[in-house]
C-alpha cells in the first residue's frame, strides 16, 4: 500500500470512531479493556509497520513481540515494543524454535501433505515489522515470526475440516489485523469476503490485507458504503445487517471468548442465525472474566449441529492453574 493511500486511511480514522461510539448501543460494543482502545488515534507510520507497536487484541500477544504479560495492556496501544538483544534475544529464539517444532509434529502428525501450504502461510517475507527469525525445516530455510508459527495452523485446519463444503463466501468476526482472512483465502479460495471487528483492528486490516489483495478490498465503514460481491468487504460491525448474502462459513478465533452476552446476541440474530452455513472457531470452555460466556452457552449454537471438536490448548491463569481449555469446533446446519 503506498503512502498516500495509508494516509486516506488513517485520515478516515476519527470518523469511523465518531460512528462507532454512535452506534455502540445496539449490542455490539466492546467490553473490559478494549474498551480503552477507542481512545487510541494512530498516525500513518505506526499503521504502516503495527508489529512494531505494542497493540492487544489485533491478533497478537505478548510471547510475539518478546514482553511481559504485564507490558501488553490497553494503556500500551501505540507504544514502540522495546528492542530485544543479549540473554534475552537468546530466550526469544529458544521459544521460537520450540514452537516451530510443535507446529511441525501437528502438522506432520494431521496433515503430512500440506508442508508447502504450510510454509506459504509462515513465510515471512513482507515486512510489517515486528521480530522475524530465520528458520530451518525439512530442509527448507525461510523465515517467520512467532506469530506465523502460532496461528498458521488456522487456515489448514479449516480447509481440512471444510473437504467437500465449497467455500464461496467467507466471514470472519474478530479478524484482529487480518492474518487469518489472508490465510483463509489462500487455502480456500473464497469469492467473497467479509471482515468485521472493532475500528482499530479495521483499520490494520485494511492495510494489512490491501497489501495482498490491492485491488479487492472494499470499506464498508459508513451508511453511504455497501459490500461488493467478489471483494474482500471490512465491514464496521453495525453495519452487519449489510451482508445479505448466504455464508458458507464463519470463523472465530479467540474473540468470542472475549465478548458479553449481548455482542454474541447481537451477531447471533443479525448474521449467523439467519445467514451461516457452517461455523469453525477455537474459544475457551469457560468464562474467565464476569462478563463474558462459556462456549456452550454461547446464543447462536441451537441451528447447529456439532460435526467436529477437540481440545486445541489448555488454558492457565496467571498463577499457573488450569483454568479451562481452547476447544475447536466446526458447527454445520
Amino acid at each position: 500500500m503506498d503512502v498516500p493511500s495509508l494516509q486516506r486511511l488513517v485520515d478516515r480514522y476519527p470518523a469511523l470512531i465518531e460512528e462507532a461510539e454512535r452506534h455502540r448501543d445496539l449490542g455490539w460494543y466492546p467490553v473490559g479493556g478494549e474498551v480503552l482502545k477507542q481512545r487510541y488515534r494512530p498516525t500513518s507510520a505506526v499503521i504502516d509497520r503495527f508489529a512494531d507497536h505494542l497493540f492487544g487484541g489485533i491478533g497478537f500477544d505478548s510471547r510475539d513481540f518478546a514482553v511481559a504479560v504485564n507490558e501488553l495492556h490497553p494503556g500500551s496501544y501505540g507504544h514502540r515494543r522495546p528492542e530485544i538483544q543479549g540473554e534475552a534475544l537468546s530466550r526469544y529464539r529458544g521459544m521460537f524454535e520450540g514452537q516451530a517444532q510443535i507446529e511441525y509434529r501437528w502438522l506432520m502428525e494431521k496433515y503430512p501433505g500440506r508442508l508447502d501450504d504450510w510454509i506459504s502461510l509462515v513465510n515471512e517475507i513482507y515486512d510489517f515489522g515486528g521480530i522475524r527469525t530465520p528458520i530451518a525445516l525439512d530442509r527448507r530455510y525461510f523465515f517467520s515470526t512467532f506469530h506465523a508459527l502460532r496461528v498458521g495452523r488456522r487456515a489448514i485446519a479449516a480447509s481440512e475440516l471444510m473437504r467437500g463444503r465449497p467455500v464461496r463466501t467467507l466471514v470472519e468476526i474478530g479478524g484482529g489485523h487480518g492474518r487469518t482472512t489472508r490465510d483463509l483465502l489462500w487455502m480456500l479460495g473464497a469469492e467473497t469476503v467479509f471482515y468485521v471487528d472493532l475500528p482499530l483492528n479495521m483499520l490494520l486490516a485494511a492495510r494489512f490485507l490491501g497489501h495482498f489483495f490491492p485491488n479487492r478490498v472494499n470499506l464498508v465503514w459508513s451508511g453511504d458504503e455497501a459490500p461488493v460481491e467478489g471483494r474482500i468487504n471490512i465491514v464496521a460491525p453495525w453495519l452487519v445487517d449489510r451482508i445479505e448474502v448466504p455464508v458458507d462459513l464463519l470463523v472465530n478465533f479467540l474473540s468470542f471468548h472475549h465478548m458479553s452476552i449481548d455482542a454474541l446476541r447481537f451477531y447471533g440474530e443479525h448474521l449467523i442465525e439467519p445467514r451461516v452455513g457452517a461455523l469453525y472457531h477455537q474459544n475457551r470452555d469457560r468464562p474467565r472474566e464476569a462478563f463474558d460466556v462459556g462456549l456452550d452457552d454461547y446464543p447462536f449454537r441451537t441451528p447447529f449441529a456439532v460435526a467436529d471438536r477437540r481440545d486445541e490448548a489448555i488454558v492457565f491463569d496467571r498463577r499457573g492453574a488450569r483454568i479451562g481449555a481452547i476447544i475447536e469446533e466446526l458447527l454445520v446446519r
